[in-house]
């Protein structure tokens, strides 16, 4: 069965196995790579999900997750009657006494650049673009103690073993290694609501569902790991990017407490005292929404800091902006004096001089700090660029919220949404910001949904969108029939399957492209059905490490430049935003 079996990449220090069979046995003279985290982790009898069964699996595992993470104690002190073993980490371990343990799931569909969307035909995308950056990531969660294993799945027939050889080199020693070689799955075209295959047509390889088997990986390898990275093979991940993730998920985790805890299951923001309060002063707002929908959300346009319920906050999720770094090759499109000054309502939401820092000879700065998700070296001869070098294209200001929440999360960017998934947040546009009274908040329009290529998440997490959140389920075997309609395959583009645009409740039926990997990376499965709603921290030190680097760099030279923008004139845009729901919320104080 295409869609489930795996090639299997025995990792050992100086071969193969299949290379030498003598090498798996002793005195064969090969120094052996530890096997895969799954196997060391059943051979110590781990039992996983073994705290706080009465948690909430959104949150169960993510203070146990964090306390790994930062190899910090603080989780394992409060745990009575542990019972965890494992081995220590050779570079000092997380806490409670072993590692954090986390898979990396790449998808790849070429070995070399295919010439198509701005590459370079011929290119050696495995050596040049892929391999780097899953080095770079390793490198990154091994040096902090993390236990960090790989696993490819391939979208082309086979990797040579010389090649297979360099890959797995490239690796440090203490890293496991599984390769899926010839993973696209094999499908009936076109044959979508109960419509029989013609009798003269055949299978063909469904290229847009190479993403769609990292869930298969998720099945299989879920006991066995605390953490899952799954993304497209050209995105920049750090140890980073990880334990901001969980750190803002750890916050929500503290809302969603909060909110159990009150008598009225909402969690509330404390407001200045000079505020409005209407419970006896105890400085909590409880404002009914003023803006009534004219669309299928529950709540209006003018949520700033509204008490949030249990439920909605488990609708939380911290996401993602993929970003490029302006290449400097000659004729650069994007260098054109003024040309990104010109970008898409920056006239309705100039940017907040708060998010810049005055320079010695008058510029300004974005208080954004580029090195935490672009710097370093890589084949474009850029190193350490400048922030005003790094740019956006998959949404904009106009289909942007934001909302103050209760501590320690606070304001937040809201990322799109389908509306009836809203939890609500105070709109970029309320209420007349781009003219027409009755304009309708974009949620579904292509070029702003904010496709992120992937997606992480704790096994509670991923165990919480297949049981609680996505309909149909999140993992195989996709047999429900209401749901999935008899084939997974169909009408789900890339960004679907990858753990984004189902979960995150964008809902799209497109045409398939022949070499698209958009819905099932980009997530679109998880921010889509299943309700959830991403946010971006206006945290400048949060908020730079919730940009991804998309490494191929070619979307700049491929896309209008009307859509790009500089990263740091957007967070400018979203504090401006910020500032003006202030003054709404000063108003209605008064």
């Amino acid at each position: 069965n295409r869609e489930t079996a795996a090639v299997v990449v025995v990792v050992a220090g100086g071969r193969d196995d299949d290379d030498d069979p003598a090498s798996s046995r002793d005195g064969g003279g090969y120094v052996r790579r530890r096997l895969l985290t799954a196997a060391v982790a059943a051979g110590e009898g781990i039992v996983p999900s073994s705290y706080d069964e009465s948690d909430d699996r959104w949150f169960r595992d993510v203070p146990l997750a964090l306390s790994l993470a930062i190899g910090s104690d603080a989780f394992f002190s409060s745990v009575p009657n542990r019972n965890i073993t494992s081995s220590s980490s050779p570079h000092g371990g997380g806490g409670g006494g072993r590692d954090l343990r986390v898979l990396l799931v790449i998808t790849s569909l070429v070995e070399y650049d295919r010439g198509t969307r701005g590459t370079t035909l011929g290119r050696d995308r495995l050596m040049e673009i892929v391999l780097p950056q899953i080095v770079l990531s390793v490198e990154s969660m091994s040096d902090r103690g993390w236990a960090v294993d790989v696993y490819l799945i391939l979208g082309y027939p086979s990797l040579e073993p010389n090649r297979r050889r360099v890959v797995r080199d490239a690796l440090p020693i203490t890293v496991g290694l599984e390769i899926w070689e010839d993973a696209i799955p094999l499908h009936y075209a076109k044959t979508y609501n109960k419509e029989r295959p013609g009798n003269d047509q055949r299978l063909t390889t469904a290229d847009h569902a190479l993403s769609r088997q990292h869930r298969y990986v998720l099945r299989d390898k879920l006991p066995y790991y605390d953490f899952f990275a799954c993304f497209e093979d050209d995105m920049r991940i750090t140890a980073n990017h990880v334990i901001n993730f969980l750190e803002i998920s750890a916050s929500i985790k503290r809302i969603h407490d909060s909110a159990e805890a009150s008598p009225d299951r909402h969690a509330h923001v404390v407001v200045a005292e000079h505020h409005r309060s209407d419970n006896g002063g105890n400085n909590r707002t409880a404002r009914a929404p003023r803006h009534r929908p004219n669309d299928g959300a529950s709540v209006g346009n003018d949520v700033a800091n509204d008490p949030i319920s249990a439920e909605h906050v488990r609708r939380l999720f911290p996401g993602f902006i993929r970003v490029e770094v302006l290449d400097r090759m000659p004729d650069h499109p994007l260098r054109i004096s003024g040309i990104l000054d010109d970008h898409l309502f920056a006239r309705e939401v100039p940017r907040s001089a708060d998010a810049f820092l005055a320079g010695l000879a008058g510029e300004s700065t974005s208080v954004l700090r580029p090195t935490a998700c672009c710097g370093g070296d890589n084949d474009r001869d850029l190193y350490r660029p400048r922030m005003d070098e790094v740019v956006m294209w998959e949404t904009n200001v106009q289909a942007t919220g934001v909302r103050e929440y209760p501590h320690p999360l606070g304001w937040v960017a809201a990322m799109p949404v389908e509306d009836r998934a809203d939890v609500g947040s105070y709109w970029s546009g309320h209420p007349d910001v781009y003219g027409a009274m009755d304009m309708k908040r974009p949620r579904r329009l292509d070029s702003t949904l904010g496709q992120q290529a992937g997606f992480m998440a704790t096994r509670g997490q991923i165990e919480y969108f297949h049981d609680v959140a996505c309909p149909g389920g999140f993992l195989p075997p996709y047999d429900d029939v209401r749901h999935w309609k008899g084939d997974s395959l169909q009408r789900h583009s890339v960004e679907f399957w990858s753990g984004g645009f189902q979960v995150h409740d964008l809902i799209i039926f497109s045409v398939f492209l022949p070499v698209a990997n958009v819905i099932y990376d980009g997530g679109l499965k998880l921010f889509g059905q299943c309700f959830l709603n991403r946010i971006l921290s206006l945290d400048p030190k949060k908020f730079e490490r919730q940009l991804l680097y998309h490494v191929t760099n070619n979307k700049q030279r491929t896309i209008s430049p009307r859509k790009m923008i500089r990263v740091g004139d957007y967070y400018g845009q979203l504090i401006t935003v910020k500032e003006r729901a202030e003054k709404f919320l000063r108003a209605e104080a008064a």
